[in-house]
Order: C-alpha cells, then sequence, then structure tokens
C-alpha cells in the first residue's frame, strides 16, 4: 500500500503558480498558501491557493487516486478588477495545461470546478482602497505512486 504526503500536492500548485514570470507580473507580491503574510510595504496583489477538499478513492485494499479541491484566487488592489481577472485567468492557464510535477504521485488531471468572484473588498484600514478578487476552484486528479 502506497501512502503519500498531501502537502506535496499543495506545495506542487504553489510552486508551478510562483515559478511563472507571466503571472509574477500580475501578481508581484507572491503565491501563498492559505494566508499572505502582513509585510511593510504592504501588499498590492497576490495570489492564495487555499486547500478546500480531500478525498482518497480506494480499490484493491489501497488508494487508487486521490481528488483535491483548491481554491484559487487573484486578489489586487485597484480600482478596476482588470488585473485580478487577468491574473485569474492566467492561473487558469497554468492550472489546466501543466502536469504537476507532485512528489509521491502521479498528475492525472486538474480541472476548473466553478468560477469564483469577481468581488470587490474594501481595505479595512484605509476605506479609500479596493482589493479586486478573481478566481475558481479546480479540482486535482493524483494518484499516488
Amino acid at each position: 500500500m502506497s501512502v503519500a504526503n498531501v502537502a506535496a500536492v499543495d506545495a506542487a500548485i504553489v510552486a508551478v503558480l510562483a515559478a511563472d514570470l507571466e503571472l509574477a507580473a500580475l501578481a508581484p507580491d507572491g503565491v501563498w498558501l492559505t494566508v499572505a503574510p502582513a509585510s511593510r510595504p504592504p501588499r498590492t496583489g497576490f495570489v492564495i491557493v487555499q486547500p478546500q477538499t480531500h478525498e482518497d478513492i480506494d480499490g484493491f485494499r489501497a488508494p487508487l487516486y486521490e481528488t483535491f479541491q483548491y481554491r484559487v484566487t487573484a486578489w489586487r488592489l485597484a480600482k478596476s478588477p482588470a488585473p485580478a481577472d487577468a491574473a485569474a485567468y492566467r492561473i487558469h492557464q497554468l492550472l489546466e495545461d501543466t502536469v504537476l510535477t507532485i512528489a509521491g504521485y502521479t498528475h492525472m488531471s486538474t480541472l476548473r470546478v466553478e468560477r469564483v468572484g469577481p468581488e470587490v473588498q474594501i481595505d479595512p484600514i484605509d476605506n479609500d482602497l479596493r482589493w479586486q478578487m478573481a478566481g475558481a476552484d479546480y479540482e486535482v486528479f493524483a494518484s499516488p505512486d
């Protein structure tokens, strides 16, 4: 029976997004798992990868494959939703078209299952600032090696 570390899937998604120069230009403050840490000066654009669900699909007394669901969102400090939308589109291109390298797993596929946003949030410290958010929920299918 093969047992793989599910954190490797989290790391693979963050790695493929963080390595892309086009996404880095759209989200200059990085790609973060779960939450972006506070910073000085304040961040102006970043991507959050949030693990949502995980399920083992068993067969023959061992996991045949596992499904992972992630919410991946781009956040931009902007008056227009265009920068967040552009980052969300780039995220989609990367996750749908890239075979993930995952330690302990063979990547099967990544699919967008639902659009998230666009959404606008007022900055909690400066009410004149607007955070634009756009992204999607993605399902990753991987088989433990």
